[in-house]
C-alpha cells in the first residue's frame, strides 16, 4: 500500500527544514572559524620552585606583599606557553569567576544568543593582531589545562577585548550606561612638580570582578626584540590597560563614547601591549594609534619620561585628536574635549549618564592646586570629595575615589618608577616597583634604557655611588687652622644629605579607623535594600535605608532606596521628599538620577531642600 503524495508532503517539509538547519549551522561555523597560526607549541615543562619564586625557563612567578609579580621572557610562543603554566591555578579561579558572574548576570535567552553574536561579531578580530599576538595567544591556549566551553583561543580574544565588548554593549537593559565612564588620570611636570619629574597617575575603576583587585598582577614583559615594559592587570592578561615600558613611554586607558561605528579592529588592551612593545617617543605612539581603528572609543593618557612631555588622545572608532598640557599640567576623565568631538552626542550621553563631569573638574582642581610628589599624588588619587571640596559620602561615584578601583598606580616616567596600589582598591600600601631595577633582577640588560635617563634622574643612585661630600662651609683642606679656644663654641656647618631613596606609600587611614569597614556594611544593605525592592518588600527596604542612613548621614543611595519603598508602597508626598532628598545630596548622573528627575516632573517637581530634612 502506497503512501498518498498529501500525507508525503509533511515529511518532505520537515527533512528540507532540517537540512536547511544543518546547512546554515554549517555556513555559521564555517564563517566563524578562526584562523590559528600555523605554529608548534612545545611543551614548556613544569615550573621548579627557588624559594618563593617559582621559575619555568626564563620566566617566573612570585607572591610578593599585596600583589603577584610575573616576569614573562622569550619568544611569543614561549611567553604564551609559560604564562598558562605558570599562571593556571590562578587563571582557572579567574575563569571560573567570570563564568559564575555570566551565568548570574544574563538573563537565559541572551546566554544562548551571546556566545553567537560574539563569535559572529568578533570573527574578524585575529587578523587585526600583529603576528606575535597571534602566537602567544596560541601558544597560552595550547598548553592551558582548559575545562570551560569554547576552545581557549577564541576565549583568549574576548577575554583581552572584554574591555571592547562591555563598552559595545553600553545601553542594553542589563548593562548599566555608568561602567562606560568610571576611571580617573592625571599628569605634572616642570613647575608642576616639587622635582621637575613628569609624574603620572590613575585609578582603574572597573568594578566587576574581586579577584581583579585582591590578586592584581603586575606583568613584567620582556618578549624577544620588544621593550620591556610593566604592566598592572590580572592573570591571563597579555594586554595593557595602565604600563610604562623602560624607555619611559607611560600609557593609561580611559573609556569614552563617540560617533562611528568600525566593525573591525584589534581589542584596544592588546594594541596598548603593541605600543608598549615598540614605541620610544611620543611621535612613536600617535603614529601606532592612528594604523588602526579601533573597535570602541577610548582616552589615552601618555607620557614620555625622556622629554618631560603628556599628551591625552581621544581616540574615537573613526576620529583622533588630542590635547597637551597646559602649566605643566593635565587630566582626564571619561568625556572627549577636543574640537574633532564637539557636539557628539554619544558624548553627551556618556555626561548624562556617568560621573565623568564631576570627577574630571575635582581632579583639574586638585592638580592645579600644589606642585606634586609621590605622597601628593597618592593623596589626589585617594580624594572622595566633589568639586569645590564638597563632603561626599564614601562611596559615592562622584568622586575621584569612590573605593571601586580595580587598580590605583602612579608613576614616575623620569626614574622609571611605579608605585601600585595593594587591596583593598585604592587603600592598601602602594608599592614601589622599580622597572630597572626589576629588569637587573631578571637577567635583562638595563643599560641601554639607563643610558636614555635625563640628567638628574635617579638622583639617589647617583648620591649613594658618589663618595660622600663635605660638610657646606667646612674648610676643603683638612691641614688648615682652625682658630678656636677652649670656651669657644665650634663652628655649625650644613651637611649636604642626599637625596633619600624612593620607598612604598603608606595605607590610608580609612582602611583601618572604621570607616572601610562602614562602608562594606553600608553595600552590603545596598544590595539587601535592591532585593527587597525586587521582592516588593518596602518596610525591609526603608529599614536598609534606615541602616545606611545611620552609617553614612546624607547618604544618596538611603535616599534613593526610601523613594523607591514609598512609591512601591504608594505615599507619593513621602516619595517626593525622598526623592527631592536624593537629589540634593550629589548623586551621580545614571539610571537613578534620571528615574528620580523623571518621577518628580510627573508628581509636581522636587521639593526645597527646607522641606526635606
Amino acid at each position: 500500500m502506497s503512501t498518498s503524495p498529501t500525507r508525503r508532503w509533511p515529511k518532505r517539509i520537515l527533512k528540507a527544514l532540517l537540512a536547511s538547519v544543518v546547512l546554515v549551522q554549517g555556513c555559521f561555523w564555517w564563517s566563524v572559524r578562526l584562523p590559528t597560526p600555523d605554529i608548534a607549541v612545545p611543551d614548556p615543562g613544569q615550573p621548579m620552585l627557588d624559594g618563593a619564586i617559582a621559575r619555568l625557563g626564563d620566566s617566573s612567578l612570585e607572591r610578593r606583599d599585596g600583589y603577584w609579580f610575573f616576569v614573562h621572557r622569550g619568544d611569543a610562543v614561549t611567553l604564551g606557553a609559560q604564562h598558562a603554566r605558570l599562571g593556571e591555578f590562578l587563571i582557572q579561579r579567574v575563569e571560573d569567576a567570570l563564568f559564575a558572574d555570566f551565568d548570574q548576570r544574563m538573563p537565559a535567552p541572551l546566554k544562548l544568543l551571546l556566545p553567537p553574536y560574539l563569535m559572529w561579531t568578533y570573527r574578524h578580530m585575529p587578523r587585526s593582531l600583529p603576528p606575535v599576538q597571534q602566537e602567544e595567544l596560541w601558544g597560552f591556549s595550547a598548553t592551558y589545562a582548559d575545562r570551560h566551553p569554547l576552545h581557549p583561543y577564541r576565549r583568549g580574544m574576548y577575554y583581552h577585548a572584554l574591555h571592547d565588548i562591555t563598552q559595545q554593549l553600553v545601553g542594553n537593559p542589563w548593562v548599566d550606561p555608568a561602567v562606560a565612564g568610571a576611571c580617573t588620570a592625571f599628569a605634572a611636570t616642570g613647575p608642576a612638580t616639587t622635582d621637575g619629574h613628569l609624574l603620572l597617575g590613575r585609578n582603574f575603576d572597573f568594578e566587576v570582578f574581586p579577584l581583579f583587585d585582591k590578586e592584581k598582577v603586575v606583568h613584567l614583559f620582556a618578549r624577544d626584540g620588544a621593550i620591556p615594559s610593566i604592566s598592572v592587570s590580572w592573570m591571563a592578561m597579555s594586554g595593557v590597560v595602565t604600563g610604562m615600558n623602560a624607555e619611559g613611554i607611560w600609557i593609561s586607558l580611559n573609556t569614552a563614547r563617540s560617533e562611528g561605528r568600525n566593525k573591525e579592529g584589534p581589542p584596544i588592551s592588546l594594541r596598548l601591549r603593541t605600543i608598549l612593545d615598540e614605541a620610544r617617543t611620543l611621535d612613536d605612539v600617535r603614529r601606532l594609534v592612528a594604523e588602526q581603528d579601533p573597535l570602541v572609543s577610548d582616552i589615552y593618557l601618555v607620557g614620555d619620561g625622556q622629554t618631560g612631555e603628556a599628551i591625552v588622545i581621544e581616540r574615537g572608532q573613526t576620529r583622533v585628536d588630542e590635547r597637551g598640557m597646559e602649566g605643566g599640567r593635565l587630566s582626564a576623565a571619561n568625556h572627549l574635549l577636543t574640537a574633532t568631538f564637539a557636539g557628539d552626542t554619544e558624548d553627551q550621553g556618556l555626561r548624562d549618564y556617568s560621573s565623568t563631569l564631576s570627577r574630571g573638574a575635582r581632579m583639574a582642581e586638585l592638580v592645579a592646586a600644589s606642585p606634586i610628589d609621590p605622597a601628593r599624588a597618592q593623596a589626589i588619587l585617594r580624594d572622595r570629595r566633589a568639586p569645590g571640596g564638597a563632603e561626599l559620602t564614601p562611596g559615592n561615584r562622584n568622586a575621584v575615589d569612590a573605593v571601586i578601583a580595580t587598580h590605583s598606580m602612579i608613576g614616575d616616567a623620569t626614574d622609571r618608577l611605579l608605585w601600585v596600589s595593594t587591596a583593598p582598591h585604592t587603600l592598601g600600601t602602594y608599592r614601589l616597583i622599580d622597572l630597572l631595577a626589576e629588569l637587573d633582577a631578571a637577567g635583562i640588560d638595563s643599560s641601554p634604557y639607563r643610558a636614555t635617563l635625563v640628567p638628574g634622574a635617579r638622583a639617589w643612585e647617583a648620591s649613594a655611588a658618589a663618595p660622600p661630600s663635605p660638610p657646606v662651609g667646612a674648610p676643603d683642606d683638612a691641614s688648615a687652622p682652625s682658630a678656636s679656644t677652649d670656651d669657644a663654641e665650634p663652628p655649625r656647618v650644613a651637611v649636604a644629605l642626599p637625596p633619600p631613596a624612593p620607598t612604598d606609600l603608606p595605607a590610608d587611614p580609612f582602611l583601618t579607623d572604621g570607616g572601610y569597614d562602614r562602608l562594606l556594611q553600608t553595600r552590603s544593605h545596598w544590595e539587601d535594600g535592591q532585593a527587597y525592592l525586587d521582592d516588593e518588600r518596602w518596610s525591609l527596604a526603608r529599614d536598609m535605608a534606615a541602616r545606611i542612613e545611620q552609617l553614612h548621614p546624607g547618604s544618596a543611595d538611603a535616599a534613593w532606596l526610601q523613594a523607591e519603598a514609598e512609591v512601591g508602597a504608594g505615599d507619593v508626598e513621602a516619595a517626593r521628599r525622598h526623592w527631592s532628598r536624593y537629589l540634593q545630596r550629589t548623586p551621580p548622573r545614571g539610571p537613578r538620577t534620571a528615574r528620580a528627575e523623571a518621577w518628580l516632573a510627573e508628581h509636581g517637581g522636587a521639593l526645597p531642600s527646607s522641606q526635606t530634612p
